[in-house]
């Protein structure tokens, strides 16, 4: 058990106590943490802060005025630093967006060694971070340097259905064959809310991105429908970029695809994530593997030149021979882009639920996690893909030992998702529609974003669909 404790400050609640927990469990995911505000030290002046585990004072902290959060998480870090005998490849960082520093720095006018610099002296991060977060930033920063953020919006539509639900998903996805008969009436919602609050007249609309889910789970006449629904009432001429993800392979049909051609659409999905049938079976994905490259060439000649394919180190019982030779069948198809992901199964996951039952947290397979997310970097871009974008995930079920839960999107030069970039460094505002979206609404000039929340369930989000518009009007969004 690893227990802090800092002063009460009623001016600042719990002050830091989410970023000592976080790395705290960065350092020891195997453990329970908790964080206590001292009545008696509420008097203090700076920064008082205490840290025992299983009874042992480990670190003891007393920050004059004046004091950073960086200051905190720093001492904090060479402590268990030198109790662990490790240290963080991502330093002091526990955020999910780690790029957003060095792009910011970027955008400031800021020189590449002036953000190397900052990363290793001020986050601690580690050199082979420090390039890939150099990397991803000066390429985010090419891609989206003469964008008039304040001026542009995107739209987020989420299709929350999925043809099986995976064993390692904890968003909010629905199997297609319960739910089919609310479907029509998800639609019916959801256009309303498109309606409602979709268009923007005083911005600019640069990218669409339907997301879930598996929005190809719709049969095709749903899925005709849904492109209908956003000609109707989103200005699709204005967007630079139309994403579909088509997601898994046995939702795809040359149908489908001509339907979201002709909609417009630029971009689809078409993720494998692992290429080992026993595997597939494993996780509940229903595909052959047979399928991944039946449906990936069904989309080349529907005419799509930008299709992106998920994979996924770390999937249970798979070893480096299972993932690289994955990575090799997916190269062989010569996708547009191939984003790696980690697994990291969440509380909320039927994967970590199996888990406990056979009374299991850290798993043999993660100790692979940081060399096959490392080699397969350099092997794709041994082959022509750039890292454009990535993010972090946080460990919740401190189900790895492995700190590095990073997803990272590599992409051929003209093929990288802007979307993507948007949401991740909250450049410009994403208005999601769909049960579970969550609006992100950036306020340029204030350093500041707000979420506004649509309901999870689908039967709320159907029942409650006025809400969810009043919402976003509330906050300036819709007519």
């Amino acid at each position: 058990m690893i227990q802090f404790e800092i002063k009460k400050n009623t001016a600042h609640p719990g002050e830091f106590s989410y970023d000592l927990k976080a790395l705290a469990l960065s350092f020891f995911p195997e453990q329970e943490c908790q964080v206590a505000e001292r009545e008696d030290w509420r008097d203090k002046t700076g920064y008082p802060a205490r840290c025992q585990m299983d009874g042992q004072v480990v670190w003891e902290e007393d920050l004059p005025e004046g004091y950073t959060k960086n200051q905190v998480k720093v001492s904090l870090y060479r402590a268990f630093a030198d109790i662990s005998g490790r240290r963080l490849p991502w330093g002091i960082l526990t955020g999910i967006r780690p790029v957003k520093i060095p792009l910011r720095m970027k955008m400031a006018g800021k020189s590449k060694e002036e953000i190397r610099d900052c990363l290793r002296e001020e986050y601690l991060v580690g050199e082979s971070k420090i390039s890939l977060a150099l990397a991803v930033a000066e390429r985010e920063y090419e891609l989206t340097r003469s964008f008039s953020h304040e001026r542009g919006y995107n739209v987020y539509i989420g299709i929350p259905f999925c043809p099986s639900i995976c064993q390692y998903c904890s968003f909010s996805s629905y199997d297609y064959v319960r739910y089919e008969n609310r479907v029509e009436d998800y639609l019916a919602a959801l256009e309303k809310e498109m309606r409602g609050a979709g268009r923007d007249n005083s911005r600019e609309l640069h990218t669409i991105y339907v997301g879930g889910g598996t929005p190809t789970s719709l049969t095709e006449k749903q899925l005709g429908r849904l492109m209908e629904m956003i000609h109707a009432h989103l200005p699709v001429e204005q967007a630079l970029e139309f994403t579909v993800e088509a997601g898994r392979p046995d939702s795809i049909t040359r149908e489908k695809l001509r339907i979201l051609k002709e909609a417009g659409v630029t971009r689809v999905s078409i993720n494998p994530q692992t290429m080992k049938q026993h595997t597939l079976d494993l996780l509940g994905r229903r595909h052959r593997v047979e399928q991944v490259a039946e449906a990936f060439h069904m989309a080349r000649e529907a005419g799509f030149d930008n299709i992106n394919m998920d994979l996924i180190v770390g999937l249970p019982e798979e070893d480096e021979v299972d993932f690289f030779n994955t990575l090799n069948r997916v190269c062989e198809l010569e996708p547009d882009s191939i984003t790696v992901h980690t697994l990291v199964i969440k509380r909320a996951g039927r994967l970590r639920r199996k888990q406990l039952e056979q009374g299991g947290g850290i798993q043999p397979e993660d100790t692979l996690i940081p060399v096959l997310q490392r080699i397969s970097g350099e092997y794709l871009q041994e082959k022509g893909y750039e890292p454009y974008y990535m993010y972090r995930q946080k460990n919740k079920a401190g189900t790895t030992r492995n700190t590095n839960q990073e997803n990272v999107a590599y992409a051929r030069p003209g093929k990288e998702c802007l979307y993507n970039i948007f949401i991740m460094e909250e450049l410009e505002t994403i208005v999601a529609l769909g049960s579970g979206g969550a609006t992100k609404q950036v306020f340029h000039g204030e350093d500041r974003m707000e979420r506004i929340e649509n309901v999870k369930s689908v039967e709320d989000y159907i029942a409650r669909i006025d809400e969810m518009i009043e919402r976003k009007r509330a906050a300036g969004i819709g007519g």
